[in-house]
């Protein structure tokens, strides 16, 4: 065994965003700081990885990894352990890994897990009580004590953002890495008119709706409201503190915002947000909260006028949510799972 050797394996693509691949990077960066190899196998949209980790300084050997391209790499690097972010790649690898004695952990999200692991991670705030449903997980890193924060979010203190109340707030629009359900341009359209709004909208590195984008914000324009379009930016964080309020999907950007101190409100786009989305707002922590599908139009212009006109449930969220999170995530996660 290679002691200070860690395979990360997970994918990123339009229909399942970046998500799994940024907490990912998290961890990478925590390997490096601590004298660590990391060998990273990313999959999926390849060209969209590649840019998204050459953007990061990662390296990167991004391909359609099958499971017998990982077992065998696994077998000849005899690598500490090899991270997997995903269930269904969790099932296919887990157990092949777990015939040769490789050290396996697991990042998850929805709990229920049946198969077996030496270490589980589910970030989440509500994963505590998931705990009996990884009934075969040897340890259970579970709650946003272990949130996967990369350090271009933690190169800013812990509630950097200072949200002002002035006549036209400054709006953060992010739906993701990919935005597979068209949530930006429908956002854009259904914004209120009587807060004008300076917006800035952030597509990710998967994003496909340009043309779309273009004839939304144009929509948005005519309200009233200014229109800043980011398209995958090197410095998000930078954005973020520089807001008065968010609108996004309830993935692993709420963490980001949670910890500078930007309130939003957010909804689940994929399977994997609906349980986070749901318990973050029964918290507090977010506004929001619902399935972006479920929503009809005239549901989700009243949920945005309502956040974005009320100064005070603002702030609250804001408190709620930088309270869950100290930024130190990553760091106890490699030492406690990984070492």
């Amino acid at each position: 065994m290679v002691a200070n050797r860690i395979v990360f394996r997970a994918d990123a693509s339009h229909a399942i965003g970046f998500g799994h691949v940024a907490r990912t990077a998290a961890l990478i960066e925590e390997v490096v700081e601590s004298g660590g190899e990391p060998v990273v196998l990313f999959g999926g949209d390849e060209l969209a990885v590649a840019s998204w980790a050459r953007d990061r300084n990662l390296e990167v050997i991004p391909q359609q990894w099958t499971v017998e391209q990982v077992v065998r790499l696994a077998e000849e690097m005899r690598p500490r352990a090899v991270v997997i972010d995903s269930p269904r790649l969790a099932a296919e690898l887990a157990p092949r890994l777990a015939e040769r004695g490789t050290r396996t952990v697991v990042v998850d999200d929805g709990g229920k897990l049946e198969i077996a692991a030496d270490v589980v991670v589910n970030h989440n705030l509500h994963a505590p009580s998931l705990a009996s449903t990884y009934p075969q997980m040897k340890r259970r890193l579970l709650g946003r004590r272990y949130l996967m924060l990369r350090r271009e979010i933690r190169r800013f203190t812990r509630g950097s953002c200072r949200p002002m109340a002035g006549a036209r707030l400054r709006v953060v629009v992010t739906f993701g890495g990919s935005d597979p359900v068209g949530a930006t341009v429908r956002t854009l359209k259904l914004l209120p008119e009587d807060r004008p709004l300076e917006l800035v909208v952030i597509a990710g590195p998967g994003f496909r709706d340009d043309e779309p984008l273009q004839s939304a914000a144009c929509v948005a324009r005519s309200l009233g409201h200014t229109v800043d379009i980011h398209r995958a930016p090197d410095d998000p964080g930078a954005l973020f503190v520089s807001a008065d309020a968010a609108i996004c999907s309830a993935g692993g950007t709420l963490g980001e915002l949670a910890y500078l101190g930007l309130p939003a409100i957010a909804y689940a786009i994929v399977r994997d947000q609906l349980a986070p989305a749901r318990e973050l707002a029964r918290a507090g922590v977010i506004a929001g909260g619902g399935v972006w599908q479920d929503l009809d139009d005239d549901a989700l212009r009243a949920e945005l006028a309502a956040f974005l006109c009320d100064d005070l449930a603002r702030a609250a969220v804001r408190q709620k949510a930088l309270s869950t999170c100290d930024g130190d995530g990553p760091r106890r996660v490699v030492a406690e799972a990984l070492y």
